[in-house]
């Protein structure tokens, strides 16, 4: 086999047992919900599994499957009916140049998260946020039940290894059964099953044995959260003595994770700088073990998970969210082409809050097109005409791309340069994938041919144009607050102290402001430049929506900012924010004021050049309305899909 050029580790061929893997690069295994309600493969999920392996990787697992029957957001192998539907998955996936595997599994405590209808556990414990927002208190299992569910793994694991799947997984790390038992913090048993590791494994070493009896010859991973950053969980010294339990019981391969489900920093790399996460940790386990391991979290490029396996910390290196970015990113890498692969951003917004957690078809921030299947992605106009997009940030250049690839003229204005706002947004170490995203977009506009122009367009600008079209993608402004002391010289607007990149002498610093943009510049003066910070917000409590915003609560609390509610900003006076407050007036003494209100749509724009000419006007993005990466990008497709 000839060495690859570009990335000489990754397409190294692989074995596990006697199971040739073409190279090091696992799909792993996330939720589509694209099935059936009953749990059987639909059309989509046959194309999305033919899409995955497609894209290039040795290994596709995809969905997991339920080993008994009851609602989640993956697939069931409940029983032998499943056996022929799930047969074709297996199929489609060998046939399409990758291995087929199946990671089989109950979501235990985690039925909660994913909304299903079987809550269990090791014993009547829930991660308390999720009780306080109506997830239900688990159901301890008995001891005959944990002896039906050992059957049920292994049954399940014989029925995928005659369905034809060439390696099965099973998952015990996250918050999921197997998961549950292992935790000291969620498994409080006095029984065989609870207390020490040895009781708390057993469980897991009794599954590992009855696949292993029903399905000798069948490759066997075991997916293991290293340690799940839960207080009182699971912790890494206690995972190395797992994994050597798990290859004394005959495991193949150990398939590592972070975090769990409820502990979403760590889970999903949340505010964690770029790169793959807890290398240190991973090593102990490399070390532990002579079978290979899959490590998967934070490796978002090909150079991430190429140095990886040069240092040895791993043998396979999975992908999941930045599958869904660009379910073609082993086959670009392979190709030498990385500066192609559309970058996951690591907002967990569409994967996670707009998808397993609502209950709806896992999607993608980046990716408007992830399992869109049911029309040509790129349809050709059917006449090609002159169109004008205003605002290069990511709605304006998905809106720009994608009209170019339909046939259309495109002309796109930015009057500052490629990315727009997502320069403020990736200040962050932690969000300096969100600049990948506007190389991406501008190294894809480079390759289209469409030229950036470098002016602030005008309804003016539209008209003399002869535009047949414009997409209006100009952003939001931010909202101007007026009271006494505004113009003090120690206030700024978030947006300016961003673009400075937050430096300053400061040492107390109030940020006025609980949104997003709030939270990551008191998040940052306290974390990077040890200010002593305090956060404010007129509403009741702190909050931000969906995972990021759990994230965000628990680094400011860990960060030491003080966080005040239903705190309204009046005045500023000798420098120090005024506060009307529960108990009144409140003053707090303060060396910089940073003003992060919000913003306000730009709906001016599309009115004024609608009122200038003709042309049929489109706004998207926060120009229509101040929201998420991911509202821009699908809005700016969906705007060119329909010109």
């Amino acid at each position: 086999m000839r060495e690859n050029r570009y990335y000489p580790e990754l397409f190294k061929r692989g074995k596990i047992c006697d199971l040739e893997i073409k190279n090091r690069i696992v799909r792993e295994p996330m939720g589509t919900e694209l099935g059936n309600p009953d749990g059987s493969p639909s059309w989509a999920s046959l194309k999305a599994y033919g899409e995955a392996a497609d894209g290039g990787p040795g290994i596709v697992f995809m969905d997991n499957a339920g080993v008994t029957q009851f609602h989640h957001v993956g697939l069931s192998i409940a029983s032998d009916p499943y056996i022929g539907p799930l047969s074709i998955l297996a199929k489609t996936i060998k046939q399409h140049g990758a291995v087929p595997g199946l990671q089989i599994v109950h979501p235990g405590r985690d039925a909660a998260f994913v909304a299903g209808d079987e809550v269990i556990s090791a014993s009547e414990v829930q991660w308390e946020p999720w009780y306080e927002a109506g997830g239900a208190v688990p159901r301890a299992l008995t001891i005959d039940e944990i002896h039906s569910f050992v059957e049920y793994f292994g049954d399940a694991a014989k029925r995928a290894q005659r369905a034809g799947f060439e390696i099965v997984d099973v998952h015990a790390a996250c918050g999921v059964l197997l998961s549950n038992f292992l935790s000291p913090l969620n498994n409080t048993r006095n029984d065989l099953y609870g207390g020490s590791l040895h009781n708390r494994m057993r469980f897991l070493m009794e599954v590992i044995r009855n696949i292993k009896k029903k399905c000798p010859t069948l490759p066997l991973s075991v997916r293991l959260s290293g340690c799940d950053f839960e207080p009182g969980g699971i912790t890494i010294d206690e995972t190395v003595e797992v994994v050597k339990a798990c290859e004394a019981e005959g495991v193949d391969v150990i398939n590592l994770t972070w975090g769990s489900h409820a502990e979403v920093i760590n889970a999903a790399g949340l505010l964690s700088e770029h790169g793959a996460n807890h290398v240190d940790m991973a090593v102990k386990i490399k070390e532990a073990v002579d079978i290979p391991v899959m490590l998967c979290g934070g490796i978002y490029t090909p150079e991430i998970g190429e140095k990886l396996l040069e240092d040895g910390v791993c043998d396979y290196v999975g992908i999941g969210k930045p599958a869904l970015a660009d379910p073609f990113w082993a086959k670009k890498a392979k190709e030498g082409r990385s500066e192609d692969i559309r970058p996951c951003i690591g907002c967990v917004v569409g994967c996670l809050d707009r998808g397993m957690l609502s209950g709806g078809v896992v999607q993608c921030a980046v990716n408007p097109r992830l399992f869109k299947y049911d029309s040509d992605r790129f349809p050709l106009a059917e006449e090609a005409k002159r169109v004008a997009v205003i605002g290069a940030g990511p709605g304006g250049c998905e809106a720009a791309l994608t009209l170019k690839k339909r046939g259309h003229d495109v002309t796109l204005y930015d009057k500052r340069f490629v990315g727009g706002t997502l320069k403020e947004a990736s200040v962050p170490t932690y969000k300096y994938d969100v600049w990948r995203l506007a190389e991406y977009y501008r190294v894809q506009l480079e390759k289209a041919g469409i030229d950036v122009v470098h002016q602030e367009a005008t309804a003016e600008t539209i008209a003399a144009g002869s535009f047949d079209a414009c997409i209006v993608a100009a952003g939001a402004r931010p909202r101007v607050l007026d009271f006494p002391g505004s113009d003090s010289d120690n206030v700024v607007y978030a947006m300016d102290f961003l673009a400075d990149k937050c430096k300053t002498d400061a040492e107390k610093v109030t940020v006025v402001g609980g949104g997003i943009v709030g939270a990551e510049i008191a998040l940052m003066l306290a974390e990077d430049f040890d200010k002593d910070v305090t956060l404010t917000t007129r509403q009741d409590r702190f909050f931000i929506d969906g995972c990021m915003g759990i994230a965000y609560m628990v680094r400011l609390k860990a960060a030491g900012v003080n966080v005040r509610t239903r705190s309204t900003l009046v005045a500023v006076e000798e420098g120090n924010p005024v506060f009307a407050a529960p108990k009144g007036r409140e003053t707090l003494e303060s060396d910089l004021v940073v003003l992060s209100p919000g913003f306000v749509p730009n709906e001016a724009l599309r009115d004024d050049i609608e009122s200038a000419c003709d042309t049929e006007v489109i706004l998207v993005g926060d120009a229509k309305a101040p929201r998420m990466i991911m509202d821009a990008v699908h809005e700016g497709y969906i705007a060119a899909l329909n010109l």
